[in-house]
């Protein structure tokens, strides 16, 4: 839906990657990635936390091309991987590399609900901790025009 409004805009493509059923936008060398946060405006995308509704095909995109994490959770020795640790990303990696080389990563989080629409839009860099939590960078929200 992101790529249908940005199409006519100079360097926008658009990917799908391999097993996802959505396409990804890459505006300029930017993954755009949309994410509802909440369904009410009061919350700020910082705040948020991010459960089922960041799903992976966007913890895989942190993961790969995301900022590094200031700080990791220490492994312990002789531990196995968990599955999320130990899944192979590589063909997604290929997918978005045939159209920007090492890609930076914009979170595009809104709040909406069906009763009032669009809420808030905001956007930024974060990095992904622990496969559970974002550790935001640059981050600020857009207009949004009422009544629409």
């Amino acid at each position: 839906m992101l790529h249908e409004y940005l199409r006519d805009l100079p360097d926008v493509a658009d990917v799908h990657p391999p097993g996802a059923q959505v396409r990804v936008t890459i505006c300029r060398g930017h993954l755009l990635l949309p994410w509802r946060y909440a369904t009410r405006s009061d919350l700020d995308m910082r705040d948020a936390r991010p459960g089922r509704d960041l799903n992976r095909l966007i913890r895989d995109l942190l993961i790969l091309f995301g900022p590094e994490p200031s700080h990791e959770e220490v492994t312990l020795p002789l531990m196995p991987l968990t599955p999320e640790e130990a899944r192979d990303r590589s063909a997604l990696r290929e997918a978005v590399e045939q159209l920007a080389d090492e890609p930076r990563v914009l979170l595009v989080g809104f709040a909406c609900n069906s009763d009032e629409g669009l809420l808030r839009v905001s956007w930024g860099e974060a990095a992904l901790l622990g496969g559970t939590e974002l550790k935001w960078g640059h981050l600020e929200d857009l207009p949004v025009a009422r009544g629409r």
